[in-house]
C-alpha cells in the first residue's frame, strides 16, 4: 500500500524529527485509504538517538481518539538520526502492526533528509512508495 502525503505534512514530519534531533523522533500518521491527514509525534521516552519508545500514555490516548473518530492507523514514524532509511533488527522485531507503514526519516544527511516507507509483517521487511505531493 503507497503513503500519500502532503507536502505540508511532511514538512511537519520533518520539522518534528528535526527538533528533538540527536534523539530519535516517533509518533503516528492517521488519514483514510494510505492517505494521510494528521500526524501526532509523540515523546520518546527513551530520549535515545538509537532507539525509541513512543510515551504509553500519550500513544494510547491517540489510538482511542484515531478509533473514535473513524480514521485509520495509516503509519508509525521514527528518525533514524544517524544512519540509513531501513528498518534495524529492533524495529523489525517491535512491528506489531503489520496493517500500517512502518516509514522512517534518516537524517544521515540533515541537508537532504530520507523519507522510506516499509510494511512488516512477520518479520518480513517491504518496501513501499511514499508519495508526496
Amino acid at each position: 500500500m503507497a503513503l500519500h502525503l502532503s507536502r505540508p505534512l511532511a514538512a511537519q514530519l520533518l520539522a518534528h524529527v528535526e527538533s528533538v534531533y540527536p534523539e530519535e523522533g516517533c509518533g503516528l500518521m492517521t488519514g483514510r485509504a494510505g492517505h494521510v491527514t494528521d500526524i501526532y509525534p509523540i515523546e520518546n521516552i527513551l530520549h535515545s538517538q538509537t532507539a525509541y519508545e513512543m510515551a504509553p500514555l500519550p500513544q494510547v490516548e491517540t489510538m482511542v481518539a484515531i478509533e473514535a473518530s473513524g480514521d485509520e492507523l495509516c503509519a508509525i514514524y521514527h528518525s533514524h538520526p544517524h544512519s540509513p532509511a531501513y528498518p534495524s533488527p529492533t524495529d523489525v522485531a517491535q512491528a506489531y502492526y503489520p496493517e500500517a507503514v512502518y516509514l522512517i526519516v534518516s537524517l544521515q544527511t540533515r541537508q537532504q533528509p530520507v523519507i522510506r516507507g516499509f510494511m512488516i509483517v512477520e518479520g518480513v521487511v517491504t518496501e513501499t512508495a511514499v508519495n508526496i505531493e
